[in-house]
């Protein structure tokens, strides 16, 4: 990989992002699934959830991410590690990515619905009642934090190079997107759950209540779902409610109370 092969791995990875919340946010406009009670609520919703992604922009990626793991100066090197003596080729190696993360992904994902801590970060994405594209964002920098250095840590470890990580999020985060649309996605779309994690899929694990809360932890493949236990087949596209009940009040919705969630929710007694 070269310098001019991450600049345009750079170029894509922004303009899905931003054309993709573009499109989303049109069809949303068009034919939601959950209609948002006026216009005025649903751009209070987004411009709350893109708030959150600010930070996490300015904390996680450029403090964190840039600064501290200087993730940037790295991402052309290949560090050694434990796959160095095999001498991969790089389709191998990018594969071994896809999948080793999205395995660490879902177990992460399961720690922070067992263990209080990581929970009370987590409620940031798990407390919205109206799940739609922004949704996919809206998650604390303290959680986008943990994930970064999980995945520095693996990629340095395992010796892969970190552009395929630049690979990865162009795959995961338009992924996200689709999953918290909405919107009714084609049915040969919803198909593939077979392999991946469909919205409506996802949207099951939105629910407040047992036993959807704790299902679907699945980030990209619903393989490890079905392995292990979690998985639940939609019997809708959408469960009947979403969000956390006891954070739904304008205390936790706007943005201060989204970023001091991990702090004040500690009062609050579980189950939230």
């Amino acid at each position: 990989m070269t310098a001019e092969g991450v600049s345009l791995l750079t170029s894509i990875y922004l303009g899905l992002f931003v054309g993709g919340l573009a499109f989303f946010w049109l069809w949303e406009d068009g034919a939601p699934l959950r209609p948002f009670p006026d216009a005025r609520a649903r751009r209070r919703h987004a411009l709350r959830n893109l708030g959150v992604l600010a930070a996490v922009i300015l904390f996680a990626d450029l403090l964190v991410g840039s600064w501290l793991l200087r993730a940037g100066e790295r991402v052309l090197e290949t560090p050694p590690g434990l796959l160095t003596p095999l001498a991969l080729p790089i389709a191998a190696q990018v594969a071994i990515a896809f999948v080793l993360i999205d395995a660490i992904e879902y177990g992460l994902h399961r720690l922070a619905h067992a263990w209080r801590p990581l929970w009370l970060i987590h409620t940031v994405h798990h407390s919205d009642p109206h799940v739609d594209a922004t949704t996919g964002v809206r998650n604390h920098p303290l959680e986008t934090t943990v994930a970064i250095v999980v995945r520095v840590g693996l990629y340095l470890a395992l010796g892969l190079p970190l552009w395929i990580e630049l690979v990865r999020v162009i795959v995961v985060n338009t992924l996200f997107l689709w999953q918290h649309s909405n919107v009714v996605s084609p049915r040969w779309l919803e198909a593939l759950r077979l392999v991946f994690v469909t919205p409506a899929v996802h949207r099951q694990h939105h629910s407040p209540v047992p036993p959807l809360i704790d299902r679907n932890f699945g980030q990209m493949f619903s393989l490890w779902d079905r392995i292990f236990g979690t998985y639940a087949e939609p019997q809708s596209e959408a469960p009947p409610e979403y969000g956390l009940r006891k954070l739904a009040g304008e205390h936790w919705q706007s943005l201060p109370g989204l970023l001091l969630t991990p702090l004040r929710a500690r009062l609050v007694p579980d189950p939230l």
